[in-house]
């Protein structure tokens, strides 16, 4: 039987740009998270907003999963920034044994792509959790509050080092210069832990949608590593993203091993231009 929380680590790769993954490979070294750079942002085509919906399904058969990415740009305090919100959720029969109502989003930076807000509410079942996290540009430091139903409230800093939340990664990746036989290396986390991420642009190939359509992308293979002492690297196996080799850099498909088969997620609608800017007025801290 497929496991519930592989469907939901699977949906929020592709929605992330993140596979919680391992690979053939697990035995070659990756470089310290001392070592990771800094990337400069080069491509920018979401800077006019996206809207994209993605339906997840088990060994291409029956539908389990949605997520529909939102991507914004806006005026807060006079400077322009991006915002993705991702909204995941199950659909079909597996709606009857395990719900899901995710929604994460993340600010970032219009030019520079650095971050500066996260959320993640997971809503799943029972399971309440909200995590709350905002960088402190001066100090260099992410502040981060995690509230889940039923236990105590969890408040903790860490210096940022050039950590980044999981979708500004992504947008990063999408933003970067990068050709076959690359990587590109990033600290990211998700809430409580701490990653190293490699993305290994191991080929381009032609791949077909669903729709029919038949789109020329780069196939990027996922590691990652545990950075603080607990978290979930190896949660998902073998998996593989999917990205257009052309000006969108858009996440097209992914794939990913569970118990039994694999779970692919896939671009099904697309739109650019969604929104226009717009002009947020100034909040106070919390």
């Amino acid at each position: 039987m497929i496991r519930p929380k592989h469907i939901l680590v699977a949906v929020l790769s592709i929605a992330f740009g993140v596979a919680i993954a391992n690979d053939a490979r697990a035995g070659e070294a990756m470089i310290k998270p001392d070592a990771v750079p800094a990337y400069q942002p080069k491509y920018l085509p979401f800077e006019a907003g996206e809207r994209a919906l993605y339906r997840a399904t088990w060994n291409g058969l029956f539908s389990v999963a949605s997520a529909q990415v939102h991507t914004t740009a806006k005026l807060v305090d006079g400077k322009k920034v991006i915002h993705v919100r991702v909204d995941a959720k199950t659909s079909g029969a597996l709606e009857l044994i395990w719900k899901m109502r995710d929604t994460i989003s993340s600010t970032f930076d219009a030019g520079a792509l650095t971050p500066t807000h996260f959320v993640f509410n997971q809503r799943e079942n029972s399971r309440v959790i909200d995590t709350d996290a905002k960088f402190d540009q001066r100090t260099k430091r992410w502040a981060v509050n995690r509230q889940q139903v039923g236990k105590r409230t969890k408040i903790y800093q860490f210096e940022s080092n050039n950590t980044l939340d999981p979708i500004t990664a992504v947008y990063l990746a999408r933003s970067t210069e990068f050709k076959v036989g690359d990587k590109l290396y990033f600290k990211v986390f998700g809430g409580r832990y701490q990653y190293l991420l490699e993305l290994s642009v191991e080929k381009k190939e032609p791949v077909e949608l669903e729709s029919g359509k038949t789109v020329e992308a780069y196939r990027i293979v996922p590691r990652i590593q545990n950075i603080t002492k607990n978290g979930y690297a190896g949660r998902v196996n073998e998996a593989a993203i999917w990205i257009s080799a052309d000006e969108r850099r858009m996440p097209i498909k992914m794939s990913s091993k569970v118990l039994f088969g694999s779970v692919h997620l896939e671009l099904v609608e697309e739109k650019r231009g969604a929104q226009s800017t717009a002009s947020e007025p100034t909040r106070p801290a919390s």
